[in-house]
């Protein structure tokens, strides 16, 4: 009782906080605060922050590097089996362009494949056995041991789900001769290399596995990346049609490809990879004419697409990314004028290929 006098019952409550009263405002609030007590904080809130034990923190790393050496080897699983299905093509043969599409004459009159053919193919072959077991090994790490990687293990199970259509199609289609096979390993492959460069190039590598399974917003740059990433995987295989399809001597320039594409009445089966190329002399395959204008024109729409991205990434400072971009455009420009102009000499066209490899990488990066 004494107590509620004490608060409820001043003998002067007008005198508080008035001028030479002795209150002052602090005081007021110093018997005020008690009262009305301030709600606890949430237990999130009173929880130390996360940061992963040093054997989490090793794994993490140890992830990175195993990506990191699957995306050098899916590199040069990429030039390998560019340089094996163009060899088998006839591109750069000693009698070119007579020799170009001799693989789909008759198995006795097909010329024997090379020593640099045989030699990439059994490279191709080891190269390809050792990014199966890293892949194992990267799902094994991320989703066997506890805790559980869960954003590296999507990555790697989809790379392993990749990994074994990759095997799998290479088997079915040893031998073809239709363009279905080779568009779809370079796709494949193309995505493999995408996969693992984001797996070793994350910026939140060092980043508790709470904080990085949190939903955030993308930004515009990675919203425009990832739209020129899905382009440039549709511009590889339409790249990979025309190779497969003998469709690099259909035409010559836009003015030819669109006439012969005309006259060939725009027949859409020339983008079909299971068709079967009616071959000609001169020139070879022209119904292939859609085809290749397809890819001159997909190289059309992602020059404007990569200036955006470029733009982008300089105005979010990421300006070394944006001026390797340039750098890389410009190369592969260069590249796919120059082989033309010098009648698609292999070096070329396989320095073509990397370098579109090259900006997939970087362009996963930015995504």
């Amino acid at each position: 009782m004494t107590q509620i006098k004490e608060i409820g019952h001043d003998p002067e409550p007008r005198a508080r906080g008035m001028p030479g009263s002795g209150y002052d405002a602090g005081s007021l609030r110093s018997e005020i605060e008690p009262m009305f007590p301030s709600p606890p904080a949430s237990a999130a809130a009173l929880e130390p922050p996360f940061t992963p034990d040093a054997g989490q923190a090793r794994r993490l790393v140890m992830v990175r590097r195993l990506a990191l050496i699957c995306a050098a080897l899916m590199l040069a699983t990429i030039v390998l089996s560019a340089f094996m299905r163009l060899s088998q093509a006839g591109l750069g043969c000693a009698d070119w362009p007579a020799c170009y599409g001799q693989n789909l004459s008759s198995v006795a009159q097909a010329p024997a494949p090379g020593t640099a053919v045989i030699v990439a193919r059994m490279l191709h072959r080891i190269v390809a056995s050792l990014v199966l077991v890293l892949v194992i090994m990267l799902t094994l790490s991320t989703l066997a041991m506890r805790p559980r990687l869960h954003v590296e293990g999507r990555l790697s199970a989809v790379m392993l789900l990749l990994t074994l259509a990759l095997s799998a199609l290479g088997v079915v289609t040893a031998g073809a001769t239709l363009a279905s096979g080779d568009a779809g390993q370079s796709d494949r492959g193309f995505l493999m290399l995408a996969l693992c460069w984001r797996l070793a190039a994350t910026p939140a590598s060092a980043a508790a596995p709470v904080a990085r399974m949190t939903h955030q917003a993308r930004t515009p740059l990675q919203r425009w990346a990832a739209l020129a990433l899905a382009m440039l995987l549709v511009q590889v295989a339409v790249g990979a049609l025309v190779s497969g399809s003998y469709a690099a001597l259909s035409c010559q320039g836009w003015a030819d490809c669109s006439k012969s594409a005309a006259a060939a009445g725009w027949d859409w089966q020339a983008m079909n990879p299971w068709h079967r190329p009616q071959l000609a002399d001169l020139p070879f395959n022209p119904g292939g004419a859609l085809a290749q204008l397809a890819h001159r024109l997909g190289a059309l729409l992602l020059l404007p697409l990569f200036a955006v991205v470029a733009l982008l990434a300089w105005r979010r400072r990421h300006r070394t990314e944006a001026l390797l971009l340039l750098s890389l455009l410009a190369l592969q420009a260069t590249l796919g004028w120059a082989g033309v102009a010098a009648g698609l000499p292999i070096a070329l066209v396989l320095m073509h290929n990397l370098n579109a490899a090259l900006m997939l990488a970087l362009l996963t990066r930015l995504a």
